[in-house]
């Protein structure tokens, strides 16, 4: 079985001098990263094994890379952490992953030491600086807030380091999901799904040794860890480290790179087109375009069409999918495919040796017409992290179930709507239960339903229906003060973008509350 760390190591041996990971300017070839992923991997080991879950808390840097391929080469499981959350949301996943050390970027290691420290038991926390490889020039420095700490990933470390035999089925990475009753639960990522699902981006795109991602995607999420990191890994190509999205900073290094290929969500291309410089910048060296995580709109498909001459690639796929499930055909120079009925926007066509079935509610496939969405394939995960109640109810067999509704027509698959009330805001998953429990502890509030609704560039923005308990009033400011409650406690993409109040929240005679008539605004 080839797993990633084993593409490095083949790459290194085929081209050790060409480049893997560029950094503001900074290069490092196969060669270098290869030795740096041994060194760390040496320093790892003094915390963790083969199984054990270590925890990546960075932005798109180098160090995020070099520590996954580290984690992998002494068998540890990688569980990747988006810098957004609070501590109070670091704890859920450090004690439900069970991690044993966390590898934090400098601007970070306060609130994850405030994490562990409430778990009540030792993690190890091993620091880096986010310009140890490159200093970042002076603008993007302010833009980011970015500081200085005692690197201490990079460090010379002669510590040997043991073979270890992976299979593929061990775990490698934990990537967290939505849950729709409950909170997030972990997908447990083989190496076999993982080199499953960059194979078929690899194939499918035809990714050569030649090619520059531009690594737009964060890698704590499915699409980074997959379409950047991994497939530009299997395919002997560049990877571009952006440290976070910033629209003229994508733009500039296309220009100065060269950069040939990228996937994103639907609000970085709405962020792109709403820069001037778009108009005049030469992207000429961009072959792929293409966009997971969220649907792309008929009206952004035909806006960015104008602009750049390209379609935007839309890819669909889950987390319990390791990303891909359906893609759009490459290259593609017909019209626009879109669903009739609604005009959304197809997802694709099902991807290398991967299955897709229609059903309906009471489980029978659906030969025409719409219904739940059933995904089969090498690149679907087989359970959920200590979370047997989610693997039997989600996952039968090979068959994965996802929770969307969508439609077959004409071989083109069009994801059309979801069964369940996540939200997703500029692609991360949203569930609304955390923030209808957040809000409750306020001393103003009595009840809550919190909902997803349209919004041109995120995709949905979080609104939150309050009453209020009596006696109280909705007096000015009182909004801010729950937005800011909320922050407190919440990663930004969570905090409700509206807050409305209301005299009574819409319930059915059992009591429970019709979020369908809060959308509809009855």
């Amino acid at each position: 079985m080839s797993g990633l760390f084993d593409d490095l190591a083949r790459a290194k041996r085929k081209n050790p001098e060409s480049v893997m990971l560029s950094y503001f300017g900074r290069s490092i070839t196969y060669g270098k990263c290869y030795e740096l992923v041994e060194r760390v991997a040496g320093l790892l080991s003094r915390f963790a094994g083969k199984g054990d879950v270590i925890a990546l808390d960075m932005q798109n840097i180098p160090q995020f890379v070099i520590s996954e391929l580290a984690a992998f080469r002494i068998g540890a499981i990688v569980l990747p952490l988006n810098p957004m959350l609070t501590s109070r949301e670091l704890e859920f996943y450090l004690k439900d992953s069970g991690a044993k050390v966390v590898v934090s970027q400098g601007e970070y290691s306060l609130r994850m030491a405030a994490a562990i420290q409430a778990i009540g038991r030792t993690i190890p926390q091993i620091r880096t600086d986010a310009q140890a490889i490159e200093e970042l020039p002076a603008e993007w420095q302010r833009k980011w807030n970015l500081g200085r700490c005692e690197e201490q990933l990079l460090l010379p470390n002669d510590l040997p380091v043991r073979e270890e035999s992976i299979s593929e089925q061990d775990v490698a990475l934990l990537v967290y999901t939505s849950g729709t009753t409950s909170g997030p639960k972990a997908a447990a990522i083989t190496h076999g799904n993982l080199n499953a699902a960059a194979e078929i981006y690899h194939r499918w795109f035809g990714v050569r040794d030649s090619d520059r991602f531009l690594g737009i995607a964060p890698f704590f999420h499915i699409t980074g860890l997959v379409f950047h990191i991994a497939t530009s890994i299997k395919a002997n190509s560049t990877l571009e480290c952006v440290y976070r999205f910033s629209p003229e900073l994508a733009l500039h290094i296309i220009e100065e790179s060269r950069s040939t290929l990228t996937m994103g969500v639907a609000t970085v291309y709405r962020a792109l087109l709403n820069t001037t410089m778009i108009r005049h910048a030469d992207l000429s060296s961009m072959r792929l375009w293409s966009s997971g995580g969220m649907a792309v709109s008929k009206a952004l498909e035909l806006e960015w069409k104008n602009v750049t001459g390209s379609w935007i690639y839309v890819a669909w796929g889950l987390t319990e999918t390791t990303s891909p499930a359906t893609l759009w055909p490459y290259p593609y120079t017909g019209e626009l495919p879109v669903y009739p009925e609604s005009e959304v926007v197809s997802s694709g066509i099902p991807v290398y040796d991967t299955r897709l079935r229609i059903i309906d509610e009471s489980g029978d496939e659906v030969r025409s017409g719409e219904g739940e969405i059933l995904v089969a394939g090498k690149q679907v995960i087989h359970k959920y992290w200590n979370n047997p109640a989610a693997t039997s109810s989600l996952i039968r067999g090979e068959w994965l179930r996802t929770g969307d509704i969508g439609a077959i027509r004409d071989g083109w698959v069009y994801v059309i709507d979801r069964l369940k009330d996540v939200i997703n805001a500029s692609g991360y998953k949203v569930w609304p239960r955390e923030i209808e429990e957040i809000l409750l502890q306020h001393q103003s509030v009595e009840e809550v339903a919190v909902i997803g609704l349209p919004d041109s560039y995120r995709g949905e923005s979080v609104k939150a229906f309050i009453k209020l308990r009596p006696g109280v009033q909705p007096a000015l400011g009182l909004s801010e003060e729950l937005a800011a409650y909320c922050k407190e406690r919440l990663a930004a993409y969570k905090v409700p973008r509206a807050i409305e109040f209301v005299t009574e929240i819409p319930k059915t005679a059992t009591g429970k509350i019709m979020k369908r008539a809060l959308r509809l605004g009855k």
